[in-house]
């Protein structure tokens, strides 16, 4: 996409969210608690409990990871817009895309499939554009990691599951390599440059704002997609 669709894309995302009134972001301080962590293997975990996701069942949030590479005409009041991507409207400042790489129904992220995201940490012009696997993806668990050369350099967890008003939400990253020796030579010496923690704070911000934003739209767009399918059933 070039710089001039995604300033489309981008502003298109923010005025559905202007007109629905969740255009703002939560701060890193509604998140319950965060932690950084550089353990003795020179590895770097980043952990995050998030506020409560209001209105969401674990059942929406998975299928929010299997759908976040799908479009919408939802304009903040009613499905009469242009479209908009489910990823920029979780993110309209700093998400470029996610493009699924294997699997035939792998409409975002699939199990033991592989997907793209490019994103554009805006606030700290830094850019990323990572090929990730999914490990798992269910009800209960998000899980993938990101490798170079056959190696696991990041694995991202999310954890899940339900609460009276929504459903509690974890997310820890861990960059670095596990293997021993070679792999701790790494972290310690070459890790900072690709992964430090002033690159975990960056991911903290980044991460409470979407997952925050989360709320806002999953619940609208899923029932929208859930009648629809009873729709056609």
């Amino acid at each position: 996409m070039d710089r001039i669709g995604l300033r489309e894309e981008r502003l298109r995302a923010r005025k559905a969210l202007e007109r629905a009134g969740k255009l703002p972001f939560k701060f890193v301080s509604s998140a319950k608690w965060v932690d950084i962590e550089r353990s003795w293997t020179g590895r770097i975990h980043v952990r995050i409990e998030h506020d409560t996701v209001r209105g969401c069942t674990p059942e929406m949030i998975r299928w929010w990871f299997e759908n976040l590479g799908q479009r919408t005409t939802w304009d903040g009041i009613g499905f009469d817009g242009p479209e908009i991507s489910f990823y920029h409207l979780w993110h309209h400042r700093d998400h470029v895309s996610v493009i699924p790489l294997t699997g035939k129904n792998n409409k975002g992220f699939a199990v033991h499939k592989s997907s793209q995201i490019t994103e554009q940490f805006n606030d700290h012009h830094k850019k990323i554009k990572v090929d990730v696997w999914t490990e798992r993806l269910d009800d209960k668990e998000f899980n993938f990691v990101i490798k170079k050369i056959g190696l696991t350099g990041v694995r991202i967890n999310h954890f899940y599951s339900g609460e009276n008003d929504g459903s509690r939400f974890y997310v820890e990253t861990i960059a670095g390599l596990g293997i021993p020796f070679v792999g701790w030579i790494f972290n310690w010496i070459f890790l900072p440059f690709v992964y430090s923690k002033r690159t975990a704070e960056h991911w903290i911000a980044h991460n409470v704002e979407e997952t925050g934003r989360s709320e806002s739209i999953i619940p609208v767009l899923y029932n929208r997609e859930k009648e629809a399918s009873d729709y056609l059933a």
